[in-house]
């Protein structure tokens, strides 16, 4: 068996990169009896972990134009006829939690799961499945196909972190709705693969996302939420549970089906974070219920607990840092004006 170190050293060696920087690999550069195990590395390492074979004695014979784009996976394939596995313990061992994108652009190819039987994907499909879930694809013939990994913590972003669990084969050639916007999201795929080299790489990544998870969220057939719609929700979640004094952002973020990043993008648009707005919430609750007749009956110490405060001590401080006034004094006085603060 050949080493890790023998294959890495041709990878490399065949490695080269075109004129907008996308790194490009042809096995014809590669000892024959070597193809098939520098495919697998290349895939491993820059798309998903496979276990690759061809039947004819040369090899695996392929091109792959691949890149990395905010941690989405892209690949141009080109390739004579081939299979490719991801195993139970391939999936098991190197997991990646993606939704997995396979356009046919020629050729024809099969996948097969093992919990159904094998599905043809012809030329102008794409097979939308997931990544974990162990499959086969195989190409009976010369083939080309733009393979993308897509993390479903970007999809969580859109509230999409579960959509296409189950395999999903549609049309990204021809006419209708869901067509073309199979055929849109391609577009934008094969956009990574086009950067200009001037351009800010992380402003690159940003729109190329966007535009992505915009086409996603149309081929899913689910409606966008807008930012002002997750906000809202989130502040009703914060009201709901502000005598939990471990709520957090995670539990926020979960709730919503969103990651903890792009809800704090939300907030902060609105020139606050997820912590302050609920410090902010339980304060202005602590206030009324100090000037209300309920809150007459209890104390300062358990008016804090009940606003979501471990600490009687923080709470005062805090209260008076808001409002300018202990707990105490704002009982002790009128001071409703202060709840719009």
């Amino acid at each position: 068996m050949m080493s890790h170190a023998k294959i890495d050293s041709e990878l490399e060696d065949a490695l080269r990169c075109d004129e907008h920087g996308t790194e490009i690999i042809s096995t014809l550069d590669v000892r024959p009896n070597l193809r098939n195990a520098v495919w697998e590395a290349r895939n491993r390492s820059h798309l998903i972990g496979l276990r690759a074979g061809s039947p004819t004695p040369s090899g695996l014979i392929g091109t792959m134009r691949s890149a990395v784009v905010n941690g989405m996976s892209i690949a141009d394939i080109t390739g004579n006829a081939h299979t490719v596995e991801r195993t139970p313990t391939m999936a098991d061992q190197l997991p990646i939690d993606s939704v997995m994108f396979t356009f046919v652009i020629s050729g024809e190819s099969f996948h097969f799961n093992g919990t159904m039987p094998p599905v043809l994907v012809k030329q102008g499909e794409v097979a939308i499945y997931d990544s974990d879930s162990p499959f086969m694809l195989g190409f009976t013939e010369a083939m080309r196909a733009v393979v993308a990994s897509v993390p479903r913590h970007h999809l969580a972003d859109i509230g999409m972190q579960d959509c296409f669990r189950r395999l999903k084969v549609m049309r990204h050639a021809g006419t209708g709705a869901e067509t073309k916007t199979a055929r849109d999201l391609l577009d934008v795929l094969q956009g990574a693969f086009e950067r200009p080299v001037d351009v800010d790489v992380h402003e690159f990544g940003d729109t190329f996302l966007a535009n992505a998870l915009r086409t996603l969220r149309r081929l899913s057939v689910q409606p966008m939420q807008t930012s002002d719609h997750y906000f809202t929700a989130a502040t009703a979640f914060i009201e709901s549970h502000l005598d939990d004094p471990g709520l957090s952002i995670a539990d926020v973020a979960y709730t919503l089906s969103l990651s903890q990043r792009h809800l704090g993008r939300i907030f902060a648009a609105r020139e606050t974070t997820v912590a302050r707005h609920i410090q902010k919430l339980r304060l202005q609750r602590a206030l009324r219920l100090l000037v209300s007749t309920e809150g007459h009956h209890i104390t300062v110490a358990e008016v804090g607990r009940r606003c979501g405060f471990s600490s009687a001590s923080h709470f005062s401080r805090v209260f008076r840092d808001r409002f300018g006034v202990t707990p105490s004094e704002a009982r002790r006085g009128c001071f409703v004006d202060m709840l719009s603060a």
